[in-house]
């Protein structure tokens, strides 16, 4: 859910592309905004029933990413997110940012 929260905050942003597949795809500098674009895994990923459920409740509003509009791997060493933007949520091995 908060991945999908990621893109429908994105969507509504004026920041970002107007669609979820403009979004999912956008590319800045270069570089993929979603990583699962760049090596084929969204098009063999395993779509279940929790992920229709949870896709449906951001879809009708639901937000448990305090709007978050970025987010990166706990793993990651960019400290790009920590230095530019306000963290709002870590989960799991993700951590969410606002502007």
């Amino acid at each position: 859910m908060l991945v999908a929260n990621v893109i429908m905050n994105r969507v509504n942003s004026p920041c970002f592309p107007d669609t979820v597949t403009e979004v999912v795809y956008q590319k800045y500098r270069g570089t993929a905004q979603f990583s699962p674009t760049t090596d084929g895994r969204i098009d063999s990923v395993t779509i279940t029933q929790e992920t229709v459920e949870a896709v449906e409740r951001v879809m009708n509003g639901e937000d448990s990413s305090n709007g978050a509009l970025y987010f990166r791997s706990v793993y990651c060493n960019s400290k790009w997110h920590d230095n530019a933007l306000t963290r709002v949520l870590e989960h799991g091995n993700h951590i969410f940012y606002v502007p």
